[in-house]
């Protein structure tokens, strides 16, 4: 069995996992969610124009501060969502999947295992050799 054929065995073990398909699940109902698509599409105007009003002078870092904070309003709003949340949480699930695929992959050839947590904040010098 060749390298390619073993990928596309673990490709389609990968999709039927519970991750992949709770992710599928989540992304139809985020997709049929007409009234957060329209509280999407309204949230990414309102952010170009002010960063383009801000850009081109049009307002002042003060206004600027304002509309960040109603764009914030607008977020939280979206984020409430029950699709959003579900989609956001099943997507951090299978990205984790993923993450640890990667690393398994990654181990199996190096013989170090890649971190698994975010080392911008890290005080042990792991270094990714744990």
């Amino acid at each position: 069995m060749t390298v390619l054929e073993k990928a596309a065995e673990l490709g389609a073990m990968i999709r039927e996992t519970e991750e992949k398909k709770r992710l599928d699940k989540a992304t139809e109902a985020y997709e049929a969610d007409e009234d957060m698509k329209a509280m999407i599409e309204k949230y990414n105007e309102h952010a170009k124009k002010a960063r383009d009003d801000l850009r081109d002078g049009k307002i002042t870092d003060a206004v600027y501060a304002l509309c960040q904070q109603q764009l914030n309003d607008m977020y939280g709003l979206i984020m409430q969502r029950p699709a959003m949340t579900e989609y956001a949480a099943a997507k951090h699930d299978f990205d984790e999947l993923m993450q640890g695929v990667y690393g398994e992959i990654t181990y199996q050839i190096t013989g170090s295992r890649p971190c698994s947590h975010d080392c911008g904040n890290c005080s042990a010098n792991c270094a990714g050799k744990n």
